[in-house]
């Protein structure tokens, strides 16, 4: 914050210093209220509230939110927060509170029967229909949970009651992290999942056919047939639109090929793509196939990336690399001219432009023998004999999984949100982030 100094000059400023204490008086009750009648120590604190009795508007000051939220990330008991509108949500560190994710956890439902549903997010504790309830009836807030990582809150009980899928709880442990991921995609054993039996693992991409074929043969894939396996789910490299072209339905081979092509790119790249694709400057159409198509690097040319976030840094840097601006306009309106004449766009701090170019289609759909992996990893499996004593017993529980699988025998679970009181939580609001910019 400007200035910040100045708080701490006692009496020199007098207005600097009751707003000072107002600040701290905010913070302190915070850090030692929110959270702590709550299990999982999760507190809401409403910034208008605070607002009105502070005689603050935090919603039109941005410096003052952002140094309360900066205040927060140097308290010792505040363990994460995260800005939803008018709402700031803290969570207070482990050692505070009784919750974790060992004892709100399902015994009768993984990680693995999470992935195989077809949703990714690591930090979702997944849960059954009964555990579900019995931590909504707790107090806790529960998510409904649907495939390519779409969640819902649940507003009232019977959402849970009338809901035949997978649910799940934050874990309270989970902590973001700033590693790029790669494309990878979750394969399960078709025959086992079709007796309801989740096993599957994680496949980074790109991977050459010897490493399928220990997956393979790992989750107990003896038949050389691709009718043996199935992808649930897929984890991409970025966020952003790169899901829209990706799917669990693809090609294993197809897929590959993409990983090479991303893999093989520098960091400009990645971010000019997520460009393309998050504007939609140019159509360059929908698919894995498209998006194989547009990286092409006749195509992938056909678009110009430059670092700049506003027409006064554009107009600057077309001065500097044309040696040329009419004398009579500022840089900004240079920039703004530059803008209308080429029909570009600016986002995430850079400014994408297509360069009028046609994007051709050199891709037809025929994978290169190089990124063929699924045929080579299945003819290498060798069967082996059944173990003794492998079936399940007859008199087993139904696992949580039996359960989903036999409702959806009797009707077809809902791939989308129903129309109801949840809220899709991806477009509600944002992940945890501790220190991050202000929402």
């Amino acid at each position: 914050m400007p200035n910040v100094e100045a708080f701490l000059s006692v009496g020199r400023y007098p207005a600097l210093k009751a707003l000072n204490k107002k600040l701290v008086t905010m913070v302190d009750t915070i850090a030692g209220q929110a959270g702590v009648a709550t299990p999982d120590g999760r507190g809401v604190v409403n910034l208008n509230d605070w607002g009105e009795m502070l005689n603050i508007d935090f919603a039109t000051n941005n410096t003052l939110r952002s140094t309360v939220l900066e205040m927060l990330n140097n308290r010792a008991e505040i363990r994460d927060w995260e800005l939803d509108k008018n709402e700031l949500i803290v969570w207070r560190k482990l050692d505070d509170v009784a919750l974790s994710a060992e004892n709100i956890s399902d015994p009768s439902t993984t990680l693995t029967d999470m992935y195989a549903y077809g949703y990714t997010w690591d930090g979702m504790i997944p849960l059954g229909k009964e555990r579900a309830l019995e931590l909504f009836d707790a107090g806790h807030e529960i998510f409904s949970i649907y495939e390519n990582d779409v969640e819902g809150v649940v507003r009232e009980r019977g959402e849970i009651e009338g809901f035949e899928g997978l649910y799940g709880i934050e874990n309270p442990a989970w902590v973001k992290t700033e590693q790029a991921q790669p494309l990878q995609v979750f394969i399960i054993n078709r025959e086992k999942y079709d007796n309801s039996e989740a096993v599957g693992e994680w496949l980074t991409l790109p991977a050459d056919a010897d490493t399928l074929r220990g997956l393979f043969e790992r989750i107990g894939i003896e038949k050389p047939s691709e009718g043996a396996f199935t992808i649930t789910a897929v984890r991409v490299p970025f966020e952003g639109n790169l899901r829209d072209h990706v799917s669990k339905y693809d090609s294993l081979d197809e897929l590959n090929m993409l990983a090479s092509y991303l893999d093989s790119m520098e960091d400009y790249e990645i971010e000019k793509l997520q460009a393309i694709l998050t504007t939609g400057i140019a159509d360059v159409g929908v698919g894995v196939s498209a998006l194989i198509n547009l990286v092409d690097a006749d195509n992938f040319d056909a678009f110009d990336y430059l670092y700049a976030d506003n027409e006064e840094a554009l107009g600057r840097y077309y001065a500097d690399e044309n040696d040329e601006k009419p004398d009579d306009v500022s840089f900004e309106e240079y920039g703004r001219l530059c803008v209308k004449n080429e029909g570009g766009v600016f986002i995430n701090g850079g400014y994408i432009k297509h360069m009028h170019k046609e994007v051709g289609r050199e891709y037809d759909g025929v994978v290169p023998a190089e990124y063929k992996i699924v045929g080579d990893a299945l003819r290498g499996l060798q069967p082996k004999k059944p173990e003794r004593g492998s079936e399940h017993g007859a008199g087993e529980k139904p696992s949580v999984m039996d359960e989903i699988k036999a409702s959806r025998r009797g009707s077809h679970a809902p791939k989308n949100k129903p129309a109801s009181t949840s809220q899709e939580k991806g477009t509600q609001k944002s992940k945890k982030r501790k220190g991050g910019p202000d929402l």
